[in-house]
């Protein structure tokens, strides 16, 4: 579990400490493995006093440090690895105290005195960032996660230490019947629902590398049509010179020149959707971007006027990103949203934050998307509109605006009642955030701040 974990998203230090336990606690394992006795090789002894120690006193560290990156619970990164480091002192105490040569013995009942705490602690922090979670598809995820690690952290303390401090030995013999179980429980939930993102990640690497087959794909079709339509339409040009302009033919020669500039046209709109160029970052208030937005699309609107666009701005926030894509990226959700509408309903634009993160939410009143179609929506080349004009490449190339940015986007949506689009920006490109003065005034009772 903890290599799948690693190895499928080492950038992530929540899915780091995540594996961290299951390493510590493995070294735990292998140690049993090694024996009991001092009449073992001596090459036994050490790795034995090495890996025992490691399960006992680190995996409970792992269990808390994972608690507090997994809840946010300590924002500034500065405290946390002062945190991180103090958390270690039991530790070296523990070293201090007892012997790992040649054999490792410890006291149950000190070790309990603060192994204990430090589950009790990472278990009540998981609990809480469930708790406390607003949106509703993390919220589930996290409750999966607690159902999954919380019992499997309570019953390792129960029987690893508490019950060894009573003078209840060998329990902990049942614990590779707990694993065998909980794995399994991890590869199902984790596949079909998410634990730790893990279902997250699948998704993302399938996506990427269909994104990586259509750039592929597509740069290669590109290249040779642009190739064949070039020799077409040089040719076209030294026929059409040595033809007299009222002759018929030059007519008909004029619509092949405009077929062959059609075709080359739809060539680099598909490319351009495709990739996104390398971002032209500047600093540029959140907000005012996504006016911005909404102010290009009012011709669009004015002919759509049973389309109302309701802004719920909590916070507004300065970003360093490139203002004009992600301009780009806001048109093409709204102008979908509209589109599912049918011209007609609410599109609401909701835009708060996180500890460490900024969200941007489009929320229409659609006829929403199937739950089989759901995953796929961000791909290249699929489109739930199912007609020839559209390529369904311009989520995907939202996708791809976010993913340069750093940032996500989320799509959850329900049959007949409306679908939602969180855009998600990291902390890397906040520079500040703004509280909106206006929309606190609202909450308190003053003008309806509501805009179409």
């Amino acid at each position: 579990m903890s290599s799948i974990l690693f190895f499928r998203n080492p950038q992530n230090e929540k899915i780091r400490w995540a594996s961290v336990i299951g390493f510590c606690g493995g070294f735990g394992g292998i140690g049993a493995l090694l024996g009991k006795g001092i009449h073992r090789p001596e090459w036994v002894l050490h790795l034995d006093g090495i890996f025992t120690s490691i399960g006992h006193y680190f995996t409970p560290y792992g269990m808390l440090i994972f608690g507090i990156v997994y809840s946010d619970a300590i924002g500034n990164v500065r405290k946390r690895n002062i945190l991180k480091v103090l958390l270690l002192i039991p530790i070296f105490i523990m070293y201090l105290m007892f012997q790992v040569y040649p054999e490792f013995k410890v006291n149950f009942r000190i070790l309990a005195i603060w192994v204990v705490p430090y589950v009790i602690v990472a278990n009540i922090l998981l609990i809480y960032a469930a708790w406390r979670e607003d949106r509703p598809i993390i919220k589930r995820r996290k409750i999966l996660t607690c159902v999954f690690v919380v019992p499997m952290f309570t019953f390792a303390l129960i029987t690893n230490i508490i019950l060894e401090a009573l003078g209840i030995v060998g329990v902990w013999h049942y614990n590779p019947w707990i694993i065998v179980i909980q794995f399994l429980v991890f590869v199902y939930f984790g596949v079909k629902y998410g634990i730790l993102g893990v279902r997250i990640r699948f998704e993302k690497e399938m996506r990427d590398s269909t994104m990586k087959a259509a750039r592929s794909g597509t740069a290669l079709f590109n290249h040779t049509i642009k190739n064949e339509i070039a020799k077409i339409d040089l040719l076209v040009n030294q026929i059409k010179e040595q033809i007299p302009p009222e002759e018929r033919y030059a007519e008909n020669l004029e619509l092949v020149l405009n077929s062959t500039n059609h075709v080359l046209e739809l060539s680099r709109r598909i490319q351009s959707k495709i990739n996104v160029t390398n971002l032209k970052e500047s600093e540029f208030s959140l907000m005012k971007s996504i006016d911005s937005a909404i102010n290009l699309l009012k011709p669009y609107l004015n002919m759509n006027p049973d389309i109302t666009i309701i802004k719920q701005y909590e916070v507004d926030a300065i970003v360093f990103g490139d203002t004009e894509q992600l301009q780009e990226t806001y048109l093409n959700i709204i102008k979908n949203a509209s589109e599912a509408m049918s011209g007609q309903g609410v599109i609401l634009i909701k835009v708060y934050k996180t500890r460490r993160k900024i969200h941007i939410d489009f929320i229409d009143e659609g006829k929403g998307i199937e739950k089989d179609e759901l995953t796929h929506v961000l791909d290249p080349f699929y489109s739930t509109k199912h007609n020839q004009t559209n390529f369904g490449l311009g989520l995907t190339y939202c996708y791809n605006v976010l993913k340069k940015h750093g940032g996500d986007i989320l799509v959850k949506s329900k049959v007949k009642k409306g679908t939602t689009f969180t855009l998600t920006l990291p902390s890397k490109r906040i520079i500040e955030f703004r509280v909106n003065e206006q929309f606190n005034s609202k909450l308190i009772g003053e003008n309806n701040l509501w805009t179409k």
